[in-house]
């Protein structure tokens, strides 16, 4: 029988407060002979090896687990130790990293580039803000000439500037104006005289404007003698219906490739028929048309210098294809409002310069490609929207178009004010030149026809420059009008840019929640895994000790 004394193996190890498993271990080896019922049960040293041994490496292991989770601090290291939690981690840690994806690189790319676009939407603003204080002036008849030439010279660079600098702002090398074409700059980076573009432009039955144009006007000839002569030739002014196209320079010529409507212009009027009340197409065209429907009348086809250029019958349509104007008569300028008839304008462009702006930006158009002999169709440009993913199931526009936010009437506008400027210029410069001729003049005959020709020409220059101060006011307006376009793209553009904030903060959120029930499954107690570290260490060397004692005992010591 085993002593059960105050010095016996048994009450050392229970002084020693081991766990059970110590206990079992020492019961086991220290059962060598056990006597129950009369039964002489016999232990060989063999047995009391192999069960030493097996309870040796399950302490070192019980000890390498909890050494593994003090040093990863997580609950394991492999799916095999625990494969519910493997699955769990494994589910969490998609989670995890679809919000990371979400977070840190869809939702932040998309406001950046929300960013980038409101910042020239704000600076094209603050530029029409600028530019209208200029115009203000230029719309007062007291600038003199070197004045309006610094007026106009910094409202062209204005209007540079906005398309140059902001409408071909890019972000991370991605043009944000140019809708799916991110690649490609919204003007041209070069002159190019190989692209010819036939370019369908849409417009409304208010589209048109009531214009001045001076025609006319003297000018000195040494063989003049009467006075009377001057004053037939003072210039007058002459009321038209005008349409801007967004181009000047255009082609007289039509379209050089096959399967076009075969002229340098044609007009599609699309109405409702009041009797029918179906709607109905009329077709206006240059000569040489060849589409469907029919042409219904002719459109005049001239130059601005032409002499009778601005000269309009009442149901006549001209078109002046190097500044880019349609004219209207004044029948069908009244019918065109009465039917409230919606039209497209189909002209031909060949010649560009640097920094015009691409067609396909903007219109449907066909461009051809002398050099390479290749012809592409660009669709409307419309609804061309960049979505980002910004979390599940849900996407967000970021892109603005340049269609939908800068208005190309400034470009012509400027332009348009600009002849209006030089008109007056030169004017003013003959009637100079008709002073100085005066003065140095004695005779009385030749003073009468130069005074004629002055009064003719002061004439001219008032009726110039009321044209002039009249375009000036028309670039408030359109400024105006260009500035509530810009105004209303930057709300849209807000609306979504805080749209995708509060899907951030939800996603900080969502993660951090995430992030919390992975550290939960995987993550251990350091408190809790020190402690159990220390007893699987307390066990491992317990056992070691008191195997080494066991093993050292032969029988006679249990007698």
């Amino acid at each position: 029988m085993l002593k059960k004394g105050k010095d016996s193996l048994f009450q050392k190890f229970l002084a020693k407060k081991q766990t059970k498993k110590i206990l079992k271990i020492f019961i086991i080896i220290q059962g060598l002979i056990v006597y129950r019922r009369g039964i002489d049960m016999r232990v060989t040293n063999s047995m009391i090896s192999n069960s030493a041994s097996a309870h040796i490496t399950n302490a070192k292991n019980s000890l390498l687990k909890y050494s593994e989770q003090y040093t990863t601090q997580k609950k394991i290291q492999r799916p095999s130790d625990d494969p519910t939690v493997a699955v769990r981690s494994l589910k969490l840690r998609t989670t995890y990293s679809q919000l990371t994806q979400y977070a840190e690189k869809n939702v932040k790319d998309a406001m950046s580039w929300m960013n980038t676009t409101e910042t020239a939407l704000s600076n094209i603003s603050k530029k029409f803000d600028n530019m209208k204080s200029y115009l203000n002036q230029g719309a007062n008849d007291y600038l003199k000439a070197d004045d309006r030439k610094s007026v106009l010279t910094t409202l062209q660079q204005y209007v540079n500037s906005i398309f140059e600098d902001e409408a071909n702002t890019d972000y991370s090398g991605r043009y944000v104006f140019t809708g799916y074409r991110t690649d490609t700059s919204l003007l041209f980076p070069e002159n190019t005289d190989k692209l010819s573009y036939q370019i369908k432009e849409n417009f409304s039955y208010d589209s048109f404007d009531n214009i001045t144009v001076i025609t006319g006007g003297a000018n000195y000839d040494s063989t003049i003698a009467n006075g009377q002569q001057y004053t037939d030739k003072t210039a007058k002014k002459n009321e038209v219906y005008q349409l801007r196209l967004a181009y000047d320079n255009c082609s007289k010529d039509a379209f050089a490739q096959a399967g076009t409507n075969g002229t340098s212009i044609a007009i599609s009027f699309t109405y409702k028929d009041q009797t029918t009340g179906k709607d109905t197409t009329e077709v206006y065209a240059a000569a040489g048309y060849n589409g469907t429907p029919a042409a219904k009348g002719n459109i005049i086809t001239r130059s601005s210098t032409d002499t009778n250029a601005y000269e309009v019958g009442d149901n006549e349509i001209v078109y002046l294809y190097d500044t880019g104007e349609v004219l209207v008569g004044k029948t069908k300028y009244a019918d065109i409002q009465t039917k409230q008839a919606d039209f497209s304008v189909t002209y031909v462009k060949n010649d560009f310069e640097k920094n015009d702006i691409r067609p396909e930006m903007y219109f449907k158009c066909t461009a051809y490609d002398s050099v390479n002999n290749k012809t592409t169709d660009y669709a409307d440009p419309s609804d061309q929207e960049i979505e980002y993913e910004i979390n599940y199931s849900q996407n967000i526009i970021v892109n603005t178009q340049a269609k939908d936010a800068i208005s190309t009437d400034i470009y012509r506008m400027v332009d348009y004010i600009s002849k209006t400027v030089k008109y007056v210029d030169e004017v003013e410069t003959k009637i100079d030149e008709v002073d100085k001729m005066i003065s140095n003049t004695t005779d009385k005959d030749k003073l009468a026809t130069l005074n004629s020709l002055k009064t003719s020409l002061e004439t001219e220059r008032d009726l110039r420059s009321k044209v002039m101060t009249d375009a000036f006011g028309m670039g408030l307006t359109m400024i105006d009008e260009a500035g509530q376009k810009v105004s209303v793209a930057t709300s849209e553009l807000g609306a979504k840019y805080n749209r995708a904030q509060l899907t951030y903060n939800k996603l900080l959120d969502e993660q951090t929640d995430s992030e919390d029930k992975l550290s939960e499954n995987e993550d251990v107690s350091l408190t809790d895994v020190y402690i159990n570290l220390t007893q699987a260490d307390n066990l491992y060397q317990a056992s070691l000790s008191a195997t080494a004692k066991i093993l050292g005992n032969s029988l006679l010591n249990y007698i």
